[in-house]
């Protein structure tokens, strides 16, 4: 009676595709498509070149419809390597919120699609961030058209948010995605196209606090960059300083300092935060991938009386008034001379260094 009544449980568990004990076929690896064939050519999220200089094929692509899974935005749908419910699950799609690529659909009602997995620490699944191809029921997917003017881009190689509006770069924010290592994996931000699905607001979680948190794929939510409180004052100091590197648990952490146009975390929750459906693009940083170097002639700008920070642009709000207009260098200077002990504005975006691009590039070479 016992033992059928723990088989009738472990049935009930796997209807509901909730976690359950990992067993001996969960710990295969999935079959993992090379992605290069998808995501390099043509046209749509799978096919559009990752190169934010091609704004018009960018837009293109951040305004396609996407497919994703029916169902509640805080849940997930397995994928299958057969079509076929009994077969081997490969992976998670995150429902409602997470697009993928439709590659079959076949007259019985299965249709293939490619994603990368949303396998979250508890999944039953743990296939993190991997790009799977895997078999869904095909009355479970639907086509939505993303909401227009605005549209968000997240690069993972280089770390910074690409604002659009009406197909051209309005800003570019400094963020952080997600750390993973051996002992939590699944801490990296998965990759692939969303939709913003529900303005959570502020939220804490172990002694982080963020504000204006914007739900996009299950836990993953995009965020101004958490604080700690100590005797009722915050202090960002801790997460802001690795900014432009990644740092959190998987969510994206967004700079709060305003850009010379006032473009911030803020700036993005007002202005999106009543329009669920805009589409977020994740970019992965995927081995070969490279950081073009930045033109020598590109103006920067300094404080000379003083200043440790070099500058995008000479209205910055990281400078007071009182030290502008400010001195005026080239790109190529910088790191030499007078300007040798510059380090970059937190509120201006200015490029990296290239020994900073030197370093990201050496990392994402091919073996």
């Amino acid at each position: 009676m016992k033992k059928r009544l723990i088989l009738s449980l472990l049935a009930l568990l796997f209807l509901l595709e909730l976690p359950q004990p990992l067993l001996a076929e969960d710990l295969q690896t999935p079959y993992y498509p090379t992605p290069s064939s998808h995501i390099t050519t043509g046209k749509g999220y799978w096919q559009t070149p990752m190169n934010i200089n091609d704004t018009q094929a960018v837009w293109d692509m951040l305004m396609a419809p996407v497919t994703v899974v029916k169902g509640h935005q805080k849940s997930q749908q397995l994928l299958y390597s057969e079509p076929d419910t009994a077969s081997t699950p490969v992976g998670d799609v995150t429902r409602d919120s997470q697009g993928v690529h439709v590659l079959e659909t076949r007259a019985d009602g299965w249709t293939l699609v490619e994603t990368y997995s949303s396998s979250f620490h508890d999944s039953r699944i743990k296939a993190w961030n991997q790009l799977v191809q895997g078999w869904i029921p095909t009355d479970m997917l639907e086509t939505v058209t993303p909401r227009d003017r605005y549209a968000l881009l997240v690069d993972k190689l280089d770390q910074r948010l690409y604002i659009f509006e009406d197909g051209e770069i309005y800003d570019v924010l400094v963020i952080s995605t997600g750390l993973p290592n051996d002992r939590q994996p699944y801490n990296e931000t998965r990759s692939g196209e969303f939709l913003l699905v529900s303005p959570v607001g502020g939220f804490e979680v172990e002694g982080l606090n963020a504000d204006m948190g914007l739900r996009f794929n299950f836990g993953d939510i995009m965020h101004e960059v958490p604080h700690s409180i100590y005797r009722g004052k915050r202090n960002y100091t801790k997460y802001e300083e690795v900014l432009g590197q990644r740092a959190s648990h998987g969510c994206i952490r967004v700079q709060r300092k305003r850009t010379p146009k006032g473009t911030n975390m803020t700036w993005v929750w007002n202005t999106l935060r009543k329009r669920m459906d805009t589409k977020l693009v994740i970019w992965e940083d995927l081995p070969g991938r490279q950081l073009p170097h930045v033109d020598p002639a590109t103006p920067l700008f300094y404080n000379p009386r003083g200043g440790q920070n070099y500058h995008s642009q000479d209205n910055c709000y990281g400078v007071k008034k009182q030290f502008t207009p400010m001195a005026q260098f080239t790109y190529g200077e910088l790191g030499t001379g007078d300007y040798a002990h510059l380090t970059a504005c937190p509120y201006c975006v200015p490029p990296r260094t290239v020994a900073e691009i030197d370093a990201i590039n050496q990392a994402h070479q091919l073996p």
